[in-house]
């Protein structure tokens, strides 16, 4: 019997109102009921054809038809059945929590996702529907190999599926319902079922897996499915999901393991701000987009979980007023990239996030572990703390070593760099977020016209 007490250390949850909210979480995005909402848009947008409220517009209802049948069969009610019968016959929970007790009802899964893929061959359903079913009783299979080492988590693998089958037949639409995954990996932890790596690899596998074998399939089976996103696309939008929780999640076990909170919560800053510059720059706008919702719910999140929660004690500065510290902090970043977006180009929007990225992580630390001309910072929630001389100098430095290397200017890099030094030095601490990027793009939009 696998022992579940490790989860325990790691979130030990004592609300009972936050239980049963994660309980209510964990059941409505149990695999085979979540699968039935999901699947359900799925079949509408195969039986679909033409733009929606346009004239070209038509639905065939006996395909709809057809195809819902076979998935609510055989991707929902063979597997519910299943999953009841076995929690019944061995008198355990729902989840069927022991890892050893799994392996019954991943085979049966994988044979009943198998008979719906003949099935829909035979019928000739749509070639989309076709593969999932088939990637369905792949990363079924895959599963159940795994859990006979390591509990991975079916929850987060069963969400990932469809939600990565929508990313393909709608981009970012479709990409929402991804921003459950951080919602479910708390939901899970919360109620002890899987640790945290359990929980995130959960999605991570199957958001991947279900992406690559469906290009695979269609590939290797010369199938053709019209509208569907590019691959390049679906893994960026994927990587968006996926890449705050597992920040978070390793920053949760590196703090685990005795890191310092200081060193940890600038890892975070810097890789928030890096993230979205790296995406604003390089990815399809729309994996931008959700790379900043799932960050704002993967947050959110964070901060109704609370202290014992490791995502918590990764970013947590030991303020009077943290909650609301983080939650300005958030709302400051985001202010700052909807306003980039909105007024600034591409390369001042980037250049300015990488200045308040690189600026927050290093120049507060130098304050805390090396100065030795500090001062009080200014705060407006009254939280005590220091900053230096030294960690003004710092940002000034970091400014310009970054402008220089973006723009080839000195003077830009002077006077950008000046002005972050008086604002990092005189700013009350919680907005650093929106006005140090803020000043840094005006400055370079008026002086080089960026």
């Amino acid at each position: 019997m696998t022992n579940l007490n490790s989860v325990s250390v790691e979130y030990d949850e004592k609300d009972p109102r936050k239980l049963k909210i994660a309980k209510t979480i964990s059941t409505f995005t149990n695999p085979p009921i979540i699968c039935i909402p999901l699947f359900l848009i799925i079949c509408i947008v195969l039986a679909s054809k033409g733009t929606p409220f346009t004239p070209s517009f038509s639905f065939d209802w006996g395909l709809f038809a057809i195809c819902e049948i076979i998935s609510l069969v055989f991707a929902s009610a063979l597997p519910m059945a299943i999953i009841v019968f076995w929690a019944k016959k061995l008198n355990t929970d729902s989840d069927i929590s022991n890892r050893e007790d799994r392996f019954a009802p991943l085979i049966i899964g994988t044979a009943s996702y198998f008979i719906g893929f003949i099935l829909s061959w035979l019928l000739n359903l749509p070639s989309f529907l076709t593969v999932l079913l088939l990637c369905y009783t792949t990363n079924t299979f895959i599963v159940m190999l795994i859990t006979t080492k390591w509990k991975i988590s079916i929850h987060t693998t069963g969400l990932s599926g469809p939600v990565a089958a929508l990313i393909m037949l709608l981009g970012p639409i479709g990409a929402l319902f991804g921003l459950l995954y951080p919602v479910l990996i708390w939901s899970r932890v919360t109620l002890k079922k899987h640790t945290m790596a359990q929980a995130i690899s959960g999605g991570v596998l199957g958001f991947i897996l279900t992406v690559v074998e469906t290009f695979l399939f269609l590939s290797l089976f010369g199938l053709k499915v019209n509208n569907i996103v590019p691959l390049k696309e679906c893994l960026w939008i994927i990587f968006a999901i996926v890449a705050c929780p597992i920040v978070l999640g390793l920053l949760g076990l590196a703090k685990k393991r005795g890191f310092e909170s200081l060193i940890l919560r600038k890892t975070f800053h810097l890789f928030a701000f890096l993230g979205f510059a790296i995406f604003y720059f390089y990815a399809p706008f729309s994996a931008t987009t959700i790379l900043i919702l799932t960050g704002i719910v993967s947050i959110l999140i964070t901060i109704y979980a609370g202290e014992s929660f490791s995502w918590y004690k990764a970013i947590s500065r030991g303020l009077n007023h943290e909650k609301m510290s983080i939650l300005i902090s958030l709302i400051c970043g985001v202010a700052w990239i909807i306003i980039g977006i909105s007024l600034f180009t591409v390369e001042a929007t980037v250049i300015s996030s990488l200045i308040i990225g690189f600026v927050g992580a290093i120049a507060e630390p130098v304050s805390i572990m090396f100065a030795n001309h500090k001062f009080e910072m200014d705060s407006l929630l009254k939280n005590k703390g220091n900053k230096s001389i030294e960690g003004s100098i710092i940002a000034l430095i970091i400014t310009m070593i970054i402008l220089l290397l973006f723009t080839q200017n000195l003077f830009v890099s002077i006077a950008v760099g000046l002005a972050v030094c008086l604002i990092e030095t005189f700013l009350p601490k919680e907005l650093e977020n929106l006005i140090i990027p803020l000043v840094a793009a005006a400055i370079l939009g008026f002086l080089l016209h960026y």
